[in-house]
């Protein structure tokens, strides 16, 4: 079920294909942690290599890994789950073409989901045609900065921040998203669910099924106090949409 799988601290994998292996749900063909998702590996490096044609997740980490130049496409489930931990990077990455087996998005599923993480950075990566969001920060993560990034043609949200806090999100190219999943404001090319303290600027969101969107849900409170959609400051961006909506609702 996996091509590597250990609580080790400070692995490299680099120059390497890995593909086909029967990760379970939830999991990933390279996983830095115990098989129970308990116990994670810190400092884990990832470069230059491709990661494809899994069942489950193609990557699952979390404190401090570093993603660089990997290709992360066409696994069944995800191509990269976070979980937990600090300083996490995903830097130059393509996350292409996941969920081929057609789990729920809104369960789990998609490009790249992070969940529980602080100061997380996802900068200059391309993420394209996956069935599900883009890019999808779900449940407490802490001062994340998505950057610089290309955002294109998945059937869920482009950028989605969810059930968590403070966050930038700046520079972006968010295009062509949402477009399985249009009801109401659920087809944002980026989109805030029950979160604090988010800044949005200097993106450009086009042709995506909804605009920009803020959602206020009645959800849990979470580690740093309740999920609410507050301070939401959106601002510099460059906006057009055909059909959708705009703007903030409660659900």
């Amino acid at each position: 079920p996996h091509a590597f799988l250990s609580e080790a601290n400070n692995v490299t994998i680099r120059d390497l294909v890995v593909e086909k292996y029967a990760t379970p749900a939830q999991s990933g063909a390279i996983q830095s942690g115990d098989f129970d998702n308990g116990v994670v590996g810190s400092g884990w490096v990832i470069e230059d290599s491709e990661v494809r044609l899994n069942h489950g997740a193609g990557i699952r980490s979390g404190e401090l890994t570093v993603l660089r130049r990997v290709s992360v496409h066409s696994n069944g489930q995800l191509g990269i789950a976070f979980s937990g931990g600090s300083g996490g990077l995903i830097e130059d990455c393509e996350i292409a073409n996941n969920n081929i087996a057609g789990f729920d998005w809104g369960w789990e599923a998609g490009g790249a989901k992070f969940t529980v993480t602080t100061g997380l950075v996802v900068r200059g990566t391309w993420s394209h045609d996956n069935n599900g969001p883009g890019l999808w920060t779900d449940i407490s993560n802490y001062d994340t900065l998505y950057e610089g990034n290309l955002v294109v043609d998945n059937t869920g949200p482009g950028i989605f921040h969810e059930i968590s806090y403070a966050a930038v999100i700046r520079d972006n190219a968010v295009t062509g998203n949402g477009h399985g999943s249009s009801e109401w404001l659920w087809g944002s090319g980026i989109l805030v669910a029950a979160s604090t303290d988010v800044e949005i600027y200097d993106n450009t969101v086009t042709g995506n099924a909804d605009g920009i969107g803020g959602i206020q849900q009645a959800r849990e409170e979470g580690p740093e106090g309740p999920y609410l959609l507050a301070n939401l400051f959106v601002h510099d961006n460059t906006l057009s949409v055909e059909r959708g909506p705009i703007g903030v609702g409660e659900d």
